[in-house]
């Protein structure tokens, strides 16, 4: 962002200006910018996602979506100021047109919103902060005074804004005019119902940006974007006292800033690939494997892997399954293999990326003289019943033993949550499954189908969506949280259907219906850990032995 406090002539020159001579200015402006031929796009400006699943819906005033051709904003009523924008940088649009002599009331928000004004900020002590910076859209008059208008704007502290902000802004400027293509996301965090003397604008605790550095290349920026691609963020106090403190101090992980706001960021992208990237520490050292001891070994066995820069790491997975560890040191992880693990890769996600294991680690179906073990999978989900023209009148999920050895469910669950949900509703299991059984969890009835489901081992209440949704099998029967829990220790196996923005592997299970379900290959037997090739939609077959 380019810095917001005006030049002191024009400073003085708005401050005799009345809030009525602003409106005209303002109406002025309408009639000029939305004229103007954009060089820039709308569709390129959320190529990451909606990371507060933001609409254009006026009765939603915390989460309101516009998008114009040189930003997307989640703008929030209740903040008077966006909670974030979104945008693409390119050296294309960093040009020689001026800065805008003015801010503007956006008169596009929707007639029931405060429509905040420049004169809103006047004696606050803060500065009316851009979040898509100004210098980010100098390549028109029109594209500049576009992100001028005031819901492009939140209070900053003078010395965050004027100084590692701008220091930021400034590099990403200079990133772009070397031919790379940023897709940035910024915005405010740590609210504590503080607002500016005028009341009109909650004040943040932090401001925070997110940007992922995509050399240039054919395709979309986002087709271009892989685990191994550069991300930056960053998480600064909004406060005095730092005007001279490098930006590089505040660098932190998109977890991090996730975790402060509840959004759920990256989700345009694979599963694998947004897990790495938000764990990533701009700057850290790549983590490596250089040992696995031992190389095999059954579920439950302790696993120590050898390496370097493995401190701070956040997933280890056994061939896509998602294991508990500690890291012991910078250079050793020891890690338990998990139920349902298969021979195959151990990846480690730490602060610097992803590392591989050369080889692979064998999961044993034995252990020290014939103990068998369990592997517990989810079988088949239908999500259609009671609909109109559905085969079954309720909703179901199915699991079943793909080992060698019964297990019992106690503290066991399956829990569900939409398609870009982050709410997980519970259902406990109990009871014992041997192995190569089927166990039936019946869920909510609606009012039409055609037939009952055979009795269920267990019936819980959850009104699935018939077309896409999520389902994860859990060894804790306490609720899962987060859009995207497939590396959490506690999943056991995970179905994302349709067009679910979480699920195991390449891509989600197909979309089902009232008619459909979703089965694995091999009659519900077939588990690789990629949904996409696992599961076709069939007609639903419930089984309950």
């Amino acid at each position: 962002m380019s810095k917001n406090m005006l030049a002191r002539p024009m400073r003085r020159f708005l401050r005799l200006r009345s809030v009525q001579t602003i409106a005209i200015a303002s109406a002025a402006f309408f009639s000029v910018a939305f004229c103007a031929n954009a060089t820039i796009n709308a569709s390129l400006q959320m190529q990451l996602g909606n990371p507060s699943g933001a609409t254009a819906n006026a009765n939603d005033r915390n989460h309101y979506l516009i998008q114009r051709t040189v930003q997307a904003l989640d703008f929030s009523d209740v903040l008077g100021e966006p909670r974030w924008a979104s945008w693409d940088l390119t050296s294309g649009d960093i040009g020689s047109s001026s800065r805008s002599s003015s801010f503007y009331v956006d008169s596009t928000l929707p007639s029931g919103f405060y429509r905040v004004k420049t004169a809103d900020y006047t004696n606050s002590g803060y500065d009316r902060g851009h979040m898509t910076p100004s210098l980010d859209r100098t390549d028109t008059d029109a594209n500049n005074k576009l992100v001028f208008y005031m819901s492009n704007i939140l209070p900053q502290s003078p010395d965050n804004n004027q100084g590692p902000w701008q220091s930021l802004e400034a590099y990403c400027q200079s990133l772009a005019k070397a031919g790379n293509e940023l897709l940035i996301i910024s915005g405010g965090s740590g609210y504590n119902g503080s607002y500016i003397p005028s009341g009109k604008a909650a004040i943040p605790g932090y401001v925070w940006k997110i940007v992922v550095v995509v050399p240039s290349g054919s395709g979309s920026a986002l087709s271009r974007v892989n685990a191994a691609s550069r991300v930056i963020a960053v998480k600064m106090p909004n406060v005095q006292g730092i005007r001279s403190v490098a930006w590089q101090n505040y660098i932190t992980s998109v977890n991090q800033i996730q975790s402060d706001t509840a959004y759920n960021f990256f989700s345009a992208l694979p599963a694998s690939v947004a897990t790495v990237l938000r764990a990533k520490v701009d700057g850290a050292p790549a983590p490596s494997i250089s040992s696995l001891s031992p190389a095999s070994g059954a579920v439950g066995a302790s696993v120590a892997i050898n390496g370097a820069n493995l401190t701070g790491a956040s997933s280890v997975t056994f061939n896509g399954k998602a294991a508990s560890f500690t890291v012991n040191s910078a250079s050793k992880i020891t890690a338990t293999v998990p139920a349902g693990a298969t021979s195959g890769k151990i990846v480690v996600i730490a602060p610097g990326g992803q590392a591989t294991s050369s080889g692979n680690f064998t999961v044993s179906t034995a252990s020290g003289g014939g103990t068998t073990t369990a592997k517990l999978i989810i079988s088949q989900v239908y999500g259609g019943g009671g609909n109109s023209g559905a085969t079954y009148k309720n909703d179901f999920i199915e699991i079943y033993n793909a080992g060698t050895a019964s297990v019992s469910l106690s503290g066991y669950a399956v829990q569900y949550a939409a398609s870009a949900g982050t709410s997980w509703q519970v259902t406990p299991l109990s009871g014992t499954l041997a192995a190569g059984k089927f166990y039936l969890i019946q869920q909510a009835a609606g009012s039409a189908g055609t037939k009952a489901l055979p009795a269920p081992q267990v019936a819980g209440t959850i009104n699935m969506a018939a077309g896409a949704g999520k389902v994860a099998l859990t060894k804790t029967q306490t609720a899962l949280t987060g859009a995207n829990p497939v590396s959490n220790a506690n999943v056991v196996d995970f179905v994302g259907y349709g067009s679910a923005n979480a699920y195991e592997g390449a891509g989600a299970a197909p979309t089902i219906s009232a008619t459909k379900s979703a089965m694995r290959a091999n009659s519900g037997k077939t588990d690789t850990n990629n949904n996409k090739a696992d599961f076709t939609a069939v007609n639903p077959n419930p089984r309950n032995q």
